[in-house]
């Protein structure tokens, strides 16, 4: 019952916990179980793609498969982008926008391969034929099927569109991947279109550079989409291309015309890289801060001809500088990014017909600080966005790839001189082990969890993970975009090396963040200049003889009591809230003095007890101002 009784000591125990978190003021902790979060808009489609094959014969899997064919758009063949959801005008028609049609047909085809049901693949089959009538005779592939007159009719690289289907395209050429099952004719228009669809990439090429987000559907020129997104050389979507370009040069090594496409585009992300640069939240804006430290950047959109970073209002006003735009705009909208952190470090292909450079090993980022000696990220495809950041507090960015930010005031006290890690959210996706840490000091190490993810695990399944060596101090924390996260801690000795795992799930959650503070000296013995000797004289007789034994005890103690100060560290902080709750808890390791007991002894009952705990954190907390003693 102890150890239960220290696992959930209370709400307040994050105020100060080693990462010194955090709770708004007049905070109440809610009901775990009576949490409700709101329902996604659409099907997380990435998500039910990384499940194993056997999943998708399930009941669960089948449903959805079901809805495909329900909602798959009357006379087009494809989806719109949120399936279930009622759209109006070009939104209305099948769209390859949002992961939309692509993902569909993908799941299909997995329905079909675990049942063999002749209705998943007549449903996936006219979404490839939907396909097939959104490319262009040039190749291009338009955003909205009947949509002719708008932007979404251009031939559009966001977020992937065009590249999605060029894989399908690819593995249905080839009969591979999901697509075994197709038809040999449904091969042969694959291969067509695929073929089409790579050309149309080398024709829409901006010379000496690489991809807009869109391109005309007539001239290949770069087009505008929305109002703020100008034609322009765009990171974002070209690197998506460079990396398809890339491996598919590679296994067609006669198209030399395609690899030096490939080299033209690396060789120009190499010349836009921005150093020394971050692009930061304050407050409630954001700003572009000189940081020697910060990671390679690169600008979303680049000015065609001069390379210069570009930025747009919904006006679409020209500036070359982000805070010329409004803090709407600016804050809204992703003007930087690190989407050439894996191009950059694409070898060059060989154009003269000699053999490929051999595959370089991919190199797992590492990172140092002042209480962390090295922290060596697994998760290569995100690894970027993890730092090591000094002076966790209010306001701290949490994950490299995310805006979020710490939102309530902690112990600040406590909090001078800590790390935390910042990690990347996208590597909750990632399956294995996400990082491993070595200490360079003594330090208490907490991971702060998404308390969804903990909510969707029983006890048995935490002590079997790599969280089994932490407590779980079922304490809260709040992130900017209201997230709440539980933490759990543990002590690591000075080069030590500890493993960081996997976030359990990537569905309706975010990642994990940690954070790390210097464990203090062990304090339990006085210091002799606050202490005073006294001699206590204790006799003894045996009953065996008349010989009396006399034994001289000599204790050590403080001259008073500090209330609160459990430690005897003649100050009041965490340390002794933690030192006594392993007391209670019957941790042998946890040694309390006998001065230390009277001071702990505050919470204006006799005798030591559960709630001198949460009186020492409501002190620290400045609940109250003095003890009731």
């Amino acid at each position: 019952m102890k150890k239960k009784w220290i696992a959930g000591l209370c709400s307040a125990m994050l105020l100060m916990s080693s990462a010194a978190a955090i709770m708004p003021e007049h905070f109440i902790a809610p009901d775990y179980a009576a949490t409700v979060y709101a329902a996604e808009e659409d099907y997380p489609w990435k998500t039910y793609l990384k499940n194993d094959a056997s999943w998708f014969g399930s009941s669960e899997a089948l449903k959805i498969a079901d809805e495909c064919i329900q909602y798959q758009v009357a006379n087009e063949g494809g989806w719109q982008k949120g399936m279930t959801t009622a759209h109006t005008g070009d939104w209305a028609h099948s769209t390859i926008d949002n992961d939309a049609t692509t993902s569909q047909i993908r799941f299909l085809m997995r329905a079909y391969q675990q049942t063999r049901q002749q209705k998943y693949l007549d449903c996936a089959m006219r979404g490839v034929d939907c396909l097939f009538k959104m490319q262009y005779s040039n190749g291009g592939w338009m955003q909205c099927l009947n949509t002719p007159g708008s932007y979404h009719a251009h031939i559009t690289l966001n977020d992937g569109a065009y590249i999605h289907v060029l894989q399908i395209m690819k593995e249905m050429s080839g009969k591979s991947g999901d697509f075994t099952a197709i038809s040999d004719s449904y091969a042969q228009k694959a291969k067509e279109s695929l073929n089409k669809g790579v050309q149309c990439l080398l024709d829409m090429q901006i010379p000496g550079a690489a991809w807009c987000q869109q391109h005309d559907e007539y001239s290949l020129k770069p087009t505008s989409a929305r109002a703020y997104e100008l034609p322009s050389n765009c990171t974002s979507e070209s690197a998506g291309v460079i990396n398809f370009l890339y491996q598919y040069a590679k296994e067609n090594p006669s198209r030399t015309d395609i690899r030096k496409s490939v080299n033209t585009a690396i060789e120009w992300f190499k010349k836009v890289t921005l150093y020394g640069i971050e692009f930061v939240k304050s407050g409630d804006d954001k700003i572009v801060r000189q940081n020697a430290n910060a990671s390679p950047l690169w600008a979303r959109f680049y000015e065609i001809g001069t390379d210069r970073p570009l930025f747009s209002d919904r006006d679409s006003s020209v500036h070359y500088d982000v805070m010329e735009i409004s803090k709407e705009r600016r804050t809204g909208y992703a003007w930087y990014g690190n989407w050439g952190k894996n191009v950059v470090n694409l070898s060059l292909l060989p154009t003269d017909g000699s053999s490929d450079p051999p595959e370089q090993p991919e190199q797992k980022p590492e990172y140092s600080g002042k209480l962390i000696a090295k922290l060596v990220v697994n998760d290569t495809a995100n690894g970027g966005n993890w730092g090591i950041e000094p002076d966790f507090g209010v306001g701290c960015k949490i994950f490299g790839d995310r805006d979020y930010t710490v939102t309530a005031d902690g112990n600040s006290s406590y909090n001078s001189g800590a790390e935390y890690i910042k990690t990347a959210c996208d590597s909750k996706k990632y399956s294995g082990d996400l990082a491993t840490l070595t200490a360079a000091e003594d330090l208490t190490l907490s991971v702060f969890m998404d308390v969804r993810v903990i909510q969707g695990l029983s006890s048995d399944q935490i002590q079997a993970s790599w969280l089994k060596d932490y407590t779980h101090m079922r304490t809260q924390l709040f992130s900017s975009n209201g997230e709440e996260f539980t933490v759990f801690v543990r002590d690591v000795k000075k080069d030590e090396t500890v493993t960081l795992g996997s976030n359990f799930t990537s569905q309706n959650c975010v990642n994990y963040f940690a954070a790390v503070a210097e464990k203090p000296a062990d304090t339990t013995t006085p210091t002799t200049a606050t202490t005073t000797t006294t001699t206590t004289t204790t006799t003894t007789t045996t009953s065996t003889s008349a010989e009396t034994t006399t034994t001289t005890v000599t204790e050590t103690e403080p001259q008073s009591v500090q209330h609160g100060d459990v430690n005897c560290d003649e100050k009041v902080d965490v340390s002794d809230a933690v030192l006594l709750a392993r007391f209670h808890a019957e941790d042998a390791a946890a040694v309390v003095t006998s001065q230390g007991k009277k001071n702990a002894d505050c919470d204006g009952v006799s005798g030591l007890s559960s709630g001198d705990v949460v009186m020492i954190l409501k002190y620290i907390a400045k609940i109250i101002e003095e003890f009731p003693v």
